[in-house]
């Protein structure tokens, strides 16, 4: 089964307390708990999180949805790009001593993100950042590491996003004025392992491109 997210209400006394402890318990979930803030909080399991809210309130219940996607959405996302990244990087060291490129993707979001993407910057910042203290920790065995930062390029990913929403990169004047293409990513990879003198450094390919507020 997937990581089970679960929101109760009501869930401090009666049937929905008894539902966020099978749930907690049973299915290993994370519970989110929302009840009265005059509510007895002395039953929650520990793994649950309790969301004090008035459901007749137009602005708690905001709230509470508002408090899930940042703790949701943002763990999923630094957990896939920063963690995911460091996972890798521990594991392909011992293999790479002596003679080892290390090359981590960025993005642009990373230097200037913009309303929305909060979760995302935070989590290519942090590959940003590591680049120059991993490189200088790898150089005794003889490990570069590199971090290329993307400007907007034709994925699918980014042709999906557009399509939702219009003003997204790739509408923003470039030069050159087009998308980049995947291989052009490829190929600067390519430059990174081949020049032993890259080393350290967050190198931006983005035709110049700088996301506005």
């Amino acid at each position: 089964m997937k990581e089970l997210v679960t929101l109760i209400t009501g869930g401090l006394s009666g049937l929905g307390l008894a539902c966020v402890k099978r749930f907690v318990h049973k299915l290993h979930a994370h519970v989110i708990i929302c009840d009265l803030p005059s509510a007895s909080s002395s039953s929650i399991p520990g793994s649950s999180l309790f969301l004090p809210t008035d459901v007749t309130s137009e602005l708690d219940v905001k709230n509470v949805f508002d408090r899930i996607r940042i703790d949701f959405d943002f763990n999923r996302i630094i957990d896939v790009n920063t963690n995911g990244t460091y996972n890798m990087i521990q594991q392909m060291i011992p293999l790479m001593i002596n003679n080892g490129v290390i090359i981590n993707t960025s993005s642009v979001a990373a230097f200037e993100g913009r309303r929305g993407q909060t979760a995302y910057a935070a989590s290519k910042g942090a590959i940003a950042e590591m680049t120059r203290p991993l490189a200088e920790a790898l150089a005794p065995m003889n490990i570069r590491v590199c971090s290329i930062v993307p400007g907007a390029f034709d994925t699918p990913l980014l042709c999906r996003l557009r399509a939702k929403v219009p003003n997204t990169p790739g509408n923003f004047p470039l030069f050159p004025a087009r998308l980049g293409d995947p291989d052009e990513f490829a190929q600067f990879a390519q430059a990174i392992v081949e020049n032993p003198l890259l080393n350290g450094i967050n190198i931006r390919l983005d035709a110049l491109l700088r996301m506005p507020p």
